[in-house]
């Protein structure tokens, strides 16, 4: 079959939020495939949504930004469930909400094995500063960092340079599910949790 007869009939006027949804759906499959963004062709994701390779600029001025429009529909469905946690913590309390928050991050890595692993092992081109503030990851670093501020009002301190404080929440509990889930030992869940404890117990003094 040619290329254009295997294109997919044309979205009624109104639907274009339909093909941009196709075209997400696509590219997250085939990065699941590929592994990265270097690997990926606009070519192949506009064959697997069933459009020509043109109709995709339409929703997308280039490849990075269609990849990281991609990430950024999992990575607002874990800031979600991170925000969900800290609203069900002690409004008085910002370390418990911060503590909710990751925990929240840790089940949601292990329930969700395949999309976290596309967060995290997707290999993305380098783009200059400017841009790189746009990615989807930043609502999880502005997330931590407004925690973290929190509690510094709550008359806490955190230990170390301010600056990578939420970097290395992100690395420690990221490393953490890393070889839990890599260690042939039985998965209990709630060891992350005393991970995470024992974390904050060491980035935050009073």
């Amino acid at each position: 079959m040619s290329e254009s007869a295997a294109v997919r009939p044309r979205n009624p006027r109104g639907q274009g939020g339909r093909l941009r949804g196709e075209l997400l759906r696509a590219t997250e499959r085939l990065l699941e495939e590929v592994g990265g963004e270097d690997a990926l062709s606009l070519r192949a994701v506009a064959r697997a949504a069933g459009v020509a390779a043109p109709s995709i600029y339409r929703h997308f001025s280039d490849k990075t930004e269609l990849v990281w429009a991609t990430l950024e529909v999992s990575y607002e469905r874990l800031a979600g469930a991170m925000a969900e946690a800290a609203a069900h913590a002690d409004a008085d309390d910002p370390v418990a909400r911060l503590r909710a928050q990751l925990r929240a991050y840790c089940r949601y890595a292990v329930a969700h094995p395949a999309t976290y692993r596309l967060l995290h092992e997707t290999r993305q081109t380098p783009v200059d500063p400017e841009r790189l503030a746009g990615h989807p990851a930043g609502m999880l670093v502005r997330g931590w960092r407004e925690a973290l501020t929190a509690c510094e009002g709550a008359g806490w301190t955190v230990r170390g340079s301010r600056a990578e404080a939420p970097f290395v929440l992100w690395s420690a509990v990221h490393g953490r599910i890393m070889l839990w889930q890599v260690m042939p030992s039985r998965k209990d869940a709630a060891r992350l949790d005393r991970f995470v404890d024992e974390m904050l117990q060491l980035l935050l003094e009073r």
